[in-house]
């Protein structure tokens, strides 16, 4: 039998005012301790997608957030039937979402060592795995790589561990978070790294290049932040190719001067025979 008390347990969820809503949890997570019958009413009264939505809020204080955990943790530890209710409430996607916006808040504040991260060689295989689970984990994933990434160690670990195969895909994302947090990944990982940013050169997503996807990004119909970070990158792309030029001249040009050919060692050494790539990037 569900009583008023348990109603009005879940009717102060719904409170305008966030300090009593927060005063709400706390004093429903005092009532359902040891009382699966409290557990059973709050359930059947509709405590469980609230106290989810309130989880689930930007503007939830963490706090409230944290109380909403404590609680939602206390009702899965009744009765079987309270489990199958949680599950039913979708409740797995709506935790794990919570739980990552908290790590990437704990990740990117200016207090947190960047190391953290990498202390725990499970954590990043770990995170790569969650990538597909939906647009916020990687939102918040992409967010923490991008933050985290400081140097060529770093940028080392996160390639090794499949961050240029599981991102890139996020590229073409429909959602512009997703792919604005996808494209500053992008741009710390392939930071003075030509390891990573020759393989970046080289990754088809849909059928496109890399590069490719980059330009439409520089359009002028895109916003500004998606440009000027796709800008640093197609910068590095060009002065990739611009290098890669040079070295393929240079070969060229010290396989002519070993040629046995006097006519074409006369030729070189004159500058008639020099290649057209490595002339137009001296001109340069």
């Amino acid at each position: 039998e569900v009583t008023a008390s348990s109603r009005h347990y879940v009717d102060r969820l719904f409170d305008p005012d966030p300090q009593k809503v927060l005063q709400g949890v706390i004093d429903m997570k005092n009532a359902v301790i040891g009382n699966n019958k409290q557990k059973a009413n709050l359930i059947v009264l509709g405590a469980v997608p609230r106290l989810l939505y309130l989880l689930q809020q930007e503007t939830s204080s963490t706090e409230l957030k944290t109380e909403c955990a404590v609680v939602l943790g206390s009702l899965a530890m009744g009765t079987e039937n309270n489990v199958k209710s949680l599950l039913d409430c979708h409740i797995i996607p709506a935790l794990l979402q919570a739980c990552l916006r908290c790590l990437r808040t704990i990740f990117t504040s200016p207090v947190t060592p960047e190391e953290l991260l990498y202390t725990d060689a499970t954590v990043i295989p770990h995170l790569m795995a969650l990538l597909s689970r939906s647009r916020y984990t990687q939102e918040y994933i992409c967010q923490i790589f991008s933050h985290c990434c400081k140097g060529p160690d770093h940028q080392t670990i996160l390639f090794n561990h499949g961050a240029v195969q599981n991102i890139a895909h996020l590229l073409t994302s429909p959602s512009y978070k997703v792919r604005m947090q996808a494209l500053k990944c992008f741009s710390v990982l392939a930071f003075e790294n030509p390891q990573v940013s020759m393989t970046l050169v080289n990754v088809l997503v849909d059928g496109e290049l890399l590069p490719q996807i980059f330009v439409k990004m520089l359009q002028r119909d895109k916003p500004i932040e998606m440009q000027l970070t796709s800008a640093k990158w197609s910068r590095l792309d060009h002065d990739l190719k611009h290098a890669h030029e040079l070295r393929q001249a240079a070969f060229k040009l010290y396989a002519s001067l070993g040629a046995n050919d006097e006519d074409i060692r006369k030729k070189v050494s004159l500058g008639e025979g020099r290649p057209p790539v490595l002339t137009a990037s001296r001109q340069g």
